[in-house]
């Protein structure tokens, strides 16, 4: 097979999986895990040395126990972990934007969770993903997800180069095993399916294992 075939091949399975990073529904983010961003909005700007508001419906709109959404629970479906990382494989950055437990354990009482993130001034101008990195059980199957919602990030005077919360920038693909879609969608809702910001991160969140790419491009080129 000429290589140019392949690589177009493959081209389309990755474009074809990365469509289906995250579902909008209502101006609602459903992620490949439990959560539901209502914000930010995908595409939206964030304004370096000003503050990003991010909201998320961790009841699965109404339809989870909230004392599923604390870490440890025995709920048959459940929260095991949500972090949350700005991720740019243009400007070479992975920031934490929310990691450990905390996120899910505060506002008790409240079915969603809000959070200031303060967009540093030392983040260069370009395109990101606020990437959700979610542990779950779904009718007690665990599964792994990453989720990639495209922001711009506005900064037309940078700082020094950022040393608070950076991480090593992953490889790409990164592997994880997310439930073939939202348990909160029946199929019948009008959704949008959203590309993210950059192919690496889109094409990463859904790339189960090479055999099932391998097995896609193969039907592809039969």
């Amino acid at each position: 097979m000429h290589a140019t075939l392949i690589f177009s091949s493959i081209l389309a399975v990755i474009t074809s999986l990365s469509a289906r990073a995250q579902t909008l529904v209502n101006g609602q983010v459903f992620t490949q895990g439990l959560a539901i961003v209502d914000a930010p909005a995908p595409n939206s700007p964030l304004h370096a040395g000003s503050v990003t508001q991010v909201a998320i419906d961790i009841s699965g709109d109404g339809k989870l126990d909230q004392s599923a959404s604390i870490p440890g629970s025995n709920k048959p479906t459940r929260f095991d972990s949500l972090e949350i990382y700005l991720v740019s494989y243009q400007t070479k950055l992975n920031l934490t934007v929310s990691t450990g437990s905390g996120l899910l354990t505060q506002e008790q009482g409240s079915t969603v969770k809000h959070f200031d993130y303060n967009v540093s001034t030392c983040i260069p101008a370009g395109s990101y993903n606020l990437t959700f990195y979610e542990a779950s059980h779904i009718n007690d199957q665990p599964f792994f997800s990453i989720t990639p919602i495209s922001v711009m990030v506005m900064n037309d005077h940078p700082t020094d180069p950022c040393n608070n919360g950076t991480n090593t920038l992953q490889d790409f693909p990164q592997l994880s095993s997310p439930p073939p879609q939202s348990p909160w969608l029946d199929g019948t809702s009008v959704t949008q399916a959203l590309p993210s910001a950059t192919g690496s991160n889109s094409a990463a969140a859904f790339i189960r294992s090479p055999l099932l790419t391998l097995l896609a491009i193969f039907s592809m080129l039969l």
